[in-house]
C-alpha cells in the first residue's frame, strides 16, 4: 500500500466514503446485492453505534457518509475497522447471491462478470483494495457531499429524478422513506450524536 495514502480519525469528523467494486465491474446492478450494501451500512449503525448520514449505491462503486462516533461518545471508531468490517460484510454475502444467481440462469448479467466468475481475472475480489476516504468538517462540504451522492444516479442516466432511485439516502431525506434504510443525521450542525 502507498505510504503517503493515511486515515485521520479525528475526533468531531464526518467522513466521506467512495469505495470501489474489483477492475470497477457492475457487481451490484442486481438489487440482491445492493440489497446486501445497505445491510452493510446498518451493521455499522447496530453494531458500532455510528451515525450515518446519507450514501448511493451504484452499480459499480459505493459513496458512504457517516460520523464515526458511538452515540454520546467524543472519540470516533477507527474507519480502517468500520470499513473492514463494511468491506467484509459486503463481499461475503455478495459472492452468496453471485452463487445463487449463477447457479439459477448459468450466467451473470454482464461479459466481465462472467469472465470474473469463471476465475479468469484471477482472484475473485468484490472490493479495490483501496478507497477513498475524505474527512469534512464543515456543513457547506457535507451538504455538497450529500447532494453529489443523490445527483450521482441522475448524472450517469440511470434515472432522471434522485427520487427514481431506491438505493440512495435521497428517498429518507425529501420523502420521510424510511423503508430502505434510516439515516441518523437529524440535520443539525455541529452534529450531535
Amino acid at each position: 500500500m502507498p505510504s503517503q495514502l493515511r486515515r485521520h480519525d479525528e475526533p468531531g469528523h464526518i467522513h466521506f466514503w467512495t469505495i470501489s467494486c474489483f477492475r470497477r465491474l457492475g457487481f451490484f446492478h442486481h438489487d440482491a446485492i445492493k440489497q446486501v450494501v445497505v445491510d452493510g451500512m446498518r451493521l455499522l449503525q447496530q453494531k458500532f453505534g455510528i451515525c450515518l448520514i446519507g450514501y448511493v449505491i451504484m452499480p459499480e462503486h459505493v459513496h458512504v457518509l457517516i460520523f464515526p462516533h458511538p452515540k454520546d461518545s467524543d472519540e470516533p471508531v477507527a474507519v480502517s475497522k468500520l470499513l473492514n468490517a463494511f468491506k467484509q460484510h459486503v463481499g461475503f454475502h455478495a459472492k452468496q447471491c453471485l452463487r445463487t444467481y449463477w447457479q439459477d440462469h448459468g450466467q451473470l448479467w454482464s461479459q466481465p462478470l462472467n469472465h470474473w466468475a469463471r476465475c479468469a481475472s484471477g482472484r475473485q475480489m468484490i472490493w479495490n483494495t483501496r478507497g477513498h476516504d475524505f474527512n469534512i468538517n464543515c456543513r457547506d462540504t457535507l451538504i455538497e457531499k450529500l447532494d453529489y451522492c443523490h445527483k450521482n444516479p441522475i448524472t450517469r442516466g440511470l434515472v432522471d429524478r434522485a427520487e427514481d432511485w431506491a438505493y440512495s439516502s435521497y428517498r429518507y431525506y425529501e420523502m420521510d422513506d424510511r423503508a430502505m434504510l434510516t439515516m441518523d443525521w437529524d440535520g443539525g450542525w455541529p452534529i450531535v450524536w
